[in-house]
């Protein structure tokens, strides 16, 4: 087999790293999603005027991906990375380039380079779980392939420039942690993964329902070792915007999805999220307290396969590719430990997750064009129209196929998941559907 070397280091693990690495480096010198990127130019601009993160506009989500940026930035300096975007008039008709802007090749390889890092990392904490639960060294180099090579993943960081495979790899040390029993530890990494994006916090009851079922008669001790961990690091993390007066600055990641001003589909998606999230919520508990009745006799295991319900359960409100990386982990970790089903819908979900970033493909040759000059301006702008004009316009054709496809992945998981552990939703559905009782076949 491609993995049956027993060393952690072989031709094979060489051959999916550097793979990895080749494809990454590719997409970060070809292209780069405007929007989203130039905002991290933008945070960096304020934080080098002495603005803070949320003295300026420009920053969004909590603090910790805003202190990640400040550390990256003298990074770079170091290294003569010093010019970050530039301005390009050609696109001031495009109303998805704010203030026609680009960030450079320079700053883009860069910034895929940060976030190859933490890509690997996670990885590495997927080849641990799984390692750690089967003590099969095959299937750990596996679930580290799949996760490192996995299409979606690749794209997040190379085109998108986005930081939610930071928010994976804390989630899933945070995994690693409880595992070892270093509740402290766990609850401050816990508490990172919430301040970097909010999503994490929905772990919070499967992680306490696990101490309070590994920790027997000294549960109280390790889930006051937890909070107290987690408590500490929020507090250290927030203290600067506490002094600052800026703690609903850096909350509007949350606050602005439950806020509207009209009733647009913008607005609409807003106020549901009002009414799903509390059932989410609901559903987290429930999951929980789920794992505490029925955790069987290998209680590390079937934790990993709570946390991978749970992450099902966050995406059951549909998501654009970005967030699903949070769940990536959790799915391989439990294709490669409990269910091997889980990798059809795995391939399923990397499908229309990369499928989703495609729609914004004129936008991502952006480099391409008006930088290294590979395209010039006309094949741009004819590719731009095709994209973006006509009554539907083929971005919208694409979005929807790929939404779709992300979506029936998340279900289908959740369906292998549930019948896993003996609920039968087909049959359940049967009843639900059933003709009334005195037309029924016996």
């Amino acid at each position: 087999m491609f993995f049956s070397d027993t060393r952690l280091i072989c031709r094979g693990m060489i051959f999916v790293v550097v793979i990895g690495l080749l494809f990454r480096v590719f997409l970060g010198f070809m292209l780069e999603y405007n929007n989203d990127v130039t905002a991290w130019t933008q945070t960096l601009a304020n934080i080098e005027a002495g603005a803070g993160l949320y003295n300026m506009a420009g920053y969004y989500y909590p603090p910790v991906w805003g202190y990640i940026l400040g550390v990256f930035s003298e990074f770079i300096g170091f290294f003569g990375v010093d010019s970050w975007a530039d301005i390009f008039p050609e696109l001031l008709f495009v109303e998805d380039f704010d203030d026609a802007t680009l960030s450079t090749p320079a700053f883009n390889i860069a910034l895929m380079i940060l976030l190859t890092v933490s890509d690997f990392l996670a990885a590495c904490g997927v080849y641990w779980i799984v390692d750690h639960l089967t003590g099969d060294m095959v299937k750990a180099k596996i679930g580290f392939t799949l996760f490192f090579i996995g299409l979606h993943v690749m794209f997040v960081c190379g085109c998108f420039g986005q930081f939610d495979s930071f928010s994976a790899l804390m989630a899933v040390i945070c995994v690693c942690l409880l595992l070892r029993g270093n509740d402290f530890m766990a609850g401050m990494m816990f508490a990172l993964a919430v301040l970097l994006k909010l999503f994490p916090a929905m772990f919070f009851f499967i992680f306490i329902a696990y101490i309070l079922v590994k920790g027997g008669e000294r549960w109280k001790h390790r889930c006051g070792m937890a909070i107290a961990g987690g408590l500490i690091m929020a507090a250290v993390i927030m203290l600067p915007s506490i002094l600052n007066g800026t703690v609903m600055d850096s909350m509007t990641f949350l606050t602005a999805r439950a806020e509207g001003s009209g009733a647009g589909p913008a607005d609409l998606l807003k106020y549901s999220s009002l009414i799903i999230y509390p059932i989410i919520l609901i559903l987290e508990i429930l999951v929980a307290r789920w794992f505490v009745r029925r955790h069987g006799e290998d209680i590390d295991s079937s934790f990993v396969w709570f946390v991978f319900l749970s992450a099902v359960v966050i995406f059951l409100y549909p998501s654009t590719p970005q967030y699903v990386i949070l769940l990536t982990p959790f799915v391989i970790i439990s294709a490669m430990v409990h269910d091997s089903r889980l990798v059809k819908p795995y391939f399923l979900l990397m499908a229309g997750s990369t499928l989703f970033m495609f729609p914004s493909l004129p936008m991502e040759l952006g480099t391409v064009t008006f930088y290294n000059g590979l395209m010039d301006y006309d094949t741009w702008r004819s590719l731009y129209d095709i994209f973006y004009t006509g009554p539907f316009g083929l971005h919208n054709i694409i979005a929807l196929v790929a939404a779709v496809t992300q979506y029936l992945a998340i279900l289908w998981m959740g369906y292998l998941a549930l019948e896993s552990k003996g609920i039968d939703l087909r049959r359940k559905l049967q009843k639900v559907i059933r003709l009334p009782s005195g037309q029924e076949q016996s």
